[in-house]
């Protein structure tokens, strides 16, 4: 795994349980994964939490394996992996609140529908809250103005009843991302933390594509875990 920037110390600190959001596309459950390891490779233990009800592919479930083999615990829905479109989640999902020596990374479904999951717990998440971190592709439809990621935002707080705590850039387009892709979605990215008074946590993506930012913002180079068989 990518040995991950110092400058991102703070994200991995803070709270300890860790939400992440965002539209389908937007890459979240990539960071979501990426997170959870480099959580593990300082804590004892882990859990990742599949709580994507909305989106049958490319899910964080869908590494269980690997995610196990190295240390991190994996929960999620029953049919997650199955084909069957069932959304219900799993009471083992309230071990997050209630195993507190657990650092818990939250993979949440795109957009407001999956945010309704979240809202199921909003006992727990007011009781002990949590780092909510939005994860912004300007390259995206559905997130590639000011006015589409306000709206989404808007709707994902409602429906999940939490507030959003922090911004996560991964302007990308794919394996052919580098460094200039990263600094054209940056003013879009600036916009919104404008908008809203949060914090950009950092700008993620491939290593190479990275490593020659300005370090104006705290980096998290990513390994990419999913992806189609054809892109192989």
């Amino acid at each position: 795994m990518t040995n991950c920037s110092t400058s991102i110390e703070k994200l991995l600190a803070g709270r300890r349980n860790k939400v992440i959001v965002g539209h389908y596309g937007s890459g979240k459950t990539e960071l979501a994964i990426n997170l959870a390891l480099e959580l593990r490779r300082r804590e004892e233990k882990v859990m990742l939490l599949d709580m994507d009800i909305v989106n049958p592919f490319f899910r964080s479930a869908e590494q269980k394996d690997q995610l196990i083999a190295q240390g991190v615990e994996v929960v999620y829905p029953q049919y997650a992996l199955s084909g069957v479109d069932i959304p219900v989640l799993p009471a083992e999902m309230l071990r997050a609140f209630q195993q507190k020596e657990y650092r818990c990374v939250f993979d949440v479904g795109g957009d407001d529908d999956g945010a309704a999951a979240l809202g199921r717990y909003f006992p727990e998440f007011t009781r002990e809250p949590a780092d909510v971190l939005f994860v912004i592709n300007p390259f995206r439809p559905r997130s590639d103005t000011l006015e589409k990621v306000m709206e989404l935002i808007r709707a994902i707080e409602m429906r999940a009843r939490i507030p959003l705590t922090g911004l996560i850039s991964n302007a990308n387009l794919s394996e052919e991302t580098d460094a200039r892709h990263i600094l054209e979605g940056r003013a879009l990215i600036e916009q919104v933390a404008q908008e809203t008074g949060l914090p950009i946590v950092c700008e993620a993506g491939l290593p190479k594509a990275v490593a020659n930012l300005d370090g104006k913002y705290p980096v998290f180079p990513i390994e990419r875990f999913l992806k189609p068989e054809w892109m192989d």
